[in-house]
């Protein structure tokens, strides 16, 4: 089972803790960088401190130089290493290199550089680094004075010396293990608070959702509790709780309605049922009674015609209401209104049509179609006044090929907006005491169900002359 919750924890942990990992390795990068920059940088500060110490005159080359000043090239604790040469030869050196077997630096060629690092092994057996380095001794400024000669004349005529100055890096280095350290435990450290930070904020984030499962709870079809309160509730949920409530509501019209129906169909089936019992009982206790006997079967059928008209239009309102696709054909449309005419009105009842000849052939499923129009104009011929016409109207519908039918009659009701809203309901009769033998409440609804399966749109309306109008549109 997926969990938003582990999922969402995750993810923020992981690209959290990717970030800061980041972030952390260029800091020590750019902290061990600049370490070993200074270091580099004190070597060569040093290399030039020893640089000045020599001098030159025009009879020799002195270099002025005391270990009591400098005692990290004489003593044996971290000893440093220092060797000048002078026509490739040894011209003066420390004297920590005269402690250890190996009391020579190494000579390094440098090409077209000025100086160059080289890491190397240092006599002591230590792991260092050594710029070597080629310079011009300086010349004295007395000398220069005596002699009546420029610095330029004068170097003319100098040799060029070497330098190479080694030193330790195993300080450096347990200075950079130490920067990688503290990299390695913060690193460590920062992923794992994030991963509570991220889990703790996650988790405080979710509790709407808690509580909106807790809400959910306790509302059902036949509690007081209608909808969930959105006064509180995150923005991030508030669509979702509106979709809820949407559901919630359209599920409580429907469990109202499906009570209604059965509590409709229950009333429908028991007087009929209730007329065969009373029949029978008294066919039973008088059954030489010769006018009851005559009627008997008669009557028998009747109530079973009108039982089976029942189960018959719950069956066909139940098919209409199936998912199954209806198959469009060509239809024609002129012929399908005369044949239903021809099948409802009986009574050769004053009809009008206004059928715009453009409007012949359509196409939808003609058997739909057909129901649809058995049920509205039975409807309008049945509820009119015996003596008032039944207006079909057949025309084009705007220019995208769509036909409106129109079917008005008389009305002898007044009825409301809100009677009108219930028309389609099944089993709905404005007369609530149920006295008609004939009519159900079923038609309409069967009308509604395959108005909505052919994508035909339906309207009930009603003029102030009383006279109501049904208007399809397919």
């Amino acid at each position: 089972m997926i969990s938003i919750k582990k999922k969402l924890s995750r993810y923020l942990s992981i690209s959290v803790s990717l970030l800061l990992v980041a972030i952390f390795l260029l800091t020590d990068i750019a902290v061990d960088t600049w370490i070993s920059g200074e270091f580099d940088r004190a070597m060569v500060n040093k290399v030039g401190l020893l640089t000045t110490l020599v001098s030159e005159d025009t009879h020799e080359i002195d270099f002025d130089f005391a270990d009591e000043f400098m005692p990290e090239f004489s003593g044996v604790n971290d000893p440093e290493y220092f060797q000048l040469w002078l026509d490739n030869k040894i011209f003066e050196r420390s004297k920590t290199l005269e402690l250890f077997d190996i009391n020579e630096l190494p000579k390094v060629e440098l090409g077209t550089n000025h100086s160059l690092i080289t890491d190397i092994t240092l006599p002591d057996g230590r792991s260092g680094k050594m710029l070597f380095t080629k310079f011009i001794p300086q010349i004295d400024s007395d000398v220069r004075e005596d002699n009546g000669i420029t610095v330029a004349q004068f170097s003319k005529s100098q040799k060029s010396m070497e330098l190479a100055y080694a030193i330790s890096t195993e300080g450096l280095n347990q200075i950079l293990w130490f920067v990688d350290i503290i990299f390695i435990f913060t690193s460590i450290t920062a992923i794992i608070a994030v991963r509570i930070i991220v889990s703790n904020v996650v988790e405080r984030g979710l509790k709407p959702i808690a509580q909106l499962n807790s809400e959910l709870k306790q509302i059902n079809l036949n509690s007081e509790v209608s909808e969930i309160n959105t006064s509180n509730m995150p923005e991030e949920l508030i669509t979702i709780a509106n979709g809820i409530n949407h559901f919630i509501s359209e599920n409580k019209v429907l469990y109202s309605r499906e009570k209604r129906i059965t509590s409709d169909i229950a009333h429908e089936l028991k007087t009929p049922i209730a007329e065969l019992l009373n029949l029978s009982e008294v066919a039973i206790k008088f059954p030489h009674e010769k006018q009851l006997s005559e009627s008997f079967k008669t009557d028998v059928l009747t109530i079973t015609e009108r039982l089976r008209n029942i189960v018959n239009g719950i069956l066909l309102l139940q098919k209409s209401n199936t998912h199954i696709a209806l198959e469009n054909q060509q239809v024609n449309l002129a012929q399908l209104v005369n044949s239903v005419l021809a099948l409802e009105n009986k009574n050769n009842r004053s009809i009008n049509i206004n059928f715009d000849q453009t409007c012949t052939k359509i196409n939808t499923n003609e058997f739909a179609l057909t129901t649809i129009l058995s049920n509205v104009i039975n409807n309008a011929l049945f509820y009119s006044p015996a003596l008032t016409p039944i207006s079909i109207i057949v025309a084009p519908y705007s220019n995208d090929n769509k036909v409106m039918i129109k079917i008005s009659n008389a009305c002898q009701h007044d009825y409301s907006d809100a009677d009108l809203a219930l028309f389609f309901e099944p089993l709905w009769q404005k007369d609530s005491s149920r006295t008609s033998a004939e009519r159900y409440g079923l038609g309409l609804a069967i009308v509604k169900s395959y108005c909505e399966k052919i994508s035909a749109n339906l309207d009930v309306t009603m003029s102030a002359e009383k006279e109501i109008t049904f208007t399809i549109i397919l």
